[in-house]
Formats: C-alpha cells, structure tokens, sequence
C-alpha cells in the first residue's frame, strides 16, 4: 500500500473572541505562543532580537463547525512539507541529507511548505512536523481513497518501531518530526496502490492513555473494521481548518531542523508556527479522532 504518516500537534483553548480572525488569534497566542519560550538573546549585545509579526490565520473552512469558538475546543496544528531541490536563496543550513533504504546515496533536499489541501504528485517526498501542548499519545490510521469513495482496509501506522523506536507519547513545547530526521528513510514517497487511488485517508487519534492491545511492530499493523468503526463512533470530530497566510511554499528554517533534530531544543516565539490549524469542539483531555484526506493529483 502506499501510505505515508500524518501527524499534528493538540492544544486545549483557554479563551475565545466574538469574530473568527480574533478567535483563532487568541487561541494561537494563549495556545502555541505561550508554550514557546521567549526569543533568544543575542550574546554580542545582550538584547532579544526583534519581535516577529505575529502570524495571521485564515478559515478555509468548507463547512464551519455549529458552535463558535470556546474554551472547550481543540486547537490541532500541523504542518506538511514537500522536499525539492536546493534554490539559490534557501539557507544552506536548512537543508536535509535525505537517506534512501535501497541504497547508501544520499542526497541534500529542501522541505517546503504546503497547505493541507493541497494535491500532491505521485513520487513527491513528504515529511510532516507538529508541536504538541498536551501530554497523550498519538495513533494514526491510514486507508486508502478510491473514485468511487470506497476506502482501503485500515492500517495502524504510528507508532511503530522504525520511528523513534515505537514512543508515540507526546508533550507540550516539542517539536515532533514523523519520520524522524534519523530514520532510515527519512521521509516518506507517495505512491497509488492502483489507478483509481484519490488519496490517503488518514486518521489521527489521541488519547490521554495508551490504547491497549495493540502489537506494533516495524511493518503497519491491519486493525479490524469493527475496530475501527467502534473508535470512530467513540472519538470521531469534525474540525474547521484554518490556513497560515503567507505560509505556503516557504521553505524549512534551521530553527526548524534543529528543533526537530533534537527534544532538548525548542522553538522560541519568533521562530515559525504551525502551516495548518484545525479547530474541533471537543473538551482538551478527550480522545478525539480526526479523518484528514491527503489527496493525489490526477
């Protein structure tokens, strides 16, 4: 099957405004912001470098969630990166070594932005970051999308003992990065199972305790379909999605690669945020799942 791995960071909401532009900023600021430490100071003069512009947030939304915004919801952050090749004016400091699992060649790629909705070619390598500003753990259920809209049988792909070693526990101020920059490979190529394939359904479920039961291994682990209907009848949401402006097709910053690299370092707060937010009304400590299509371009 060709699959690759989604992940997202969730957040709990600590207060709301009556507009949706005011909304999503006040849970961005209360939310990832505070999470972050401050700007680093600069060891020649002493000082905090200068404050970042704040980053704006757009619905783009199809169908917006009933309620309005409240301290009750779930923020999820993510964001999706596609590799390409090195450009004059990218930091060479950002780039990745790329690993291949069939050969020892390597080769230096660029991440670059993209919107969640955005279709992607078959052979496109994909990696995929988050923060995350609440302890749980963290499944991810691919399937795949037909013509027709009939799915794929569902397959448990994260955790497993390839990316970092089976922990799928997740915290607040972390940057996750799935595959890690350590895996072998260290990304993920997006290839159809046959010629109808749309796209890869994927299916992120958190929980505040480990689901048990599950024996993961190095392959995708078959879940049963009564499984699976049982933990979307349980943990299913819808979500309104809102869209960075300005951020798609920036490039990887080398905060961000080491932030990645490492649990011991952070982002600060005027280092980039999130490419995608989505808002779910569900209370912080429940199990939610969310079904997010990553769709192939025809």
């Amino acid at each position: 099957m060709g699959r690759f791995v989604f992940l997202f960071a969730v957040c709990s909401l600590a207060a709301f405004a009556q507009t949706p532009e005011e909304g999503i900023r006040q849970l961005w600021n209360t939310q990832f912001v505070q999470q972050r430490p401050p700007a680093k100071k600069t060891a020649a003069k002493g000082t905090s470098k200068p404050v970042a512009k704040p980053p704006q947030y757009k619905s783009v939304a199809t169908v917006k969630p009933a309620k309005a915004a409240s301290p009750s919801d779930t923020l999820l952050g993510m964001t999706l990166w596609r590799l390409r090749r090195p450009r004059p004016a990218d930091d060479p400091n950002s780039r990745l070594l790329i690993l291949e699992d069939t050969s020892q060649a390597t080769t230096e790629l660029v991440p670059e932005r993209l919107e969640a909705d955005s279709a992607v070619n078959e052979g496109d390598k994909i990696r995929l970051t988050v923060e995350v500003p609440r302890t749980g753990y963290l499944y991810i259920i691919d399937r795949e999308q037909y013509a027709d809209g009939t799915t794929s049988a569902p397959y448990l792909i994260y955790p497993n003992h390839k990316t970092r070693t089976g922990d799928n526990a997740v915290a607040a101020g972390r940057v996750v990065e799935i595959p890690d920059q350590r895996d072998t490979p260290n990304h993920f190529t997006l290839k159809r199972s046959r010629a109808d394939q749309t796209a890869e359904l994927l299916s992120l479920l958190v929980t505040k305790e480990p689901l048990e039961g599950l024996k993961i291994g190095a392959q995708p682990l078959k879940i049963s379909e009564e499984q699976f209907a049982e933990w979307e009848k349980m943990y299913g949401v819808q979500a309104e999605r809102f869209e960075l402006t300005g951020g798609a097709g920036a490039a990887y910053t080398e905060a961000e690669k080491n932030a990645g690299g490492s649990s011991d370092t952070r982002l600060t707060q005027d280092d980039p945020y999130p490419q995608t937010l989505y808002r779910v009304s569900a209370d912080p400590g429940k199990a939610l799942m969310l079904n997010l299509p990553v769709k192939i371009k025809r």
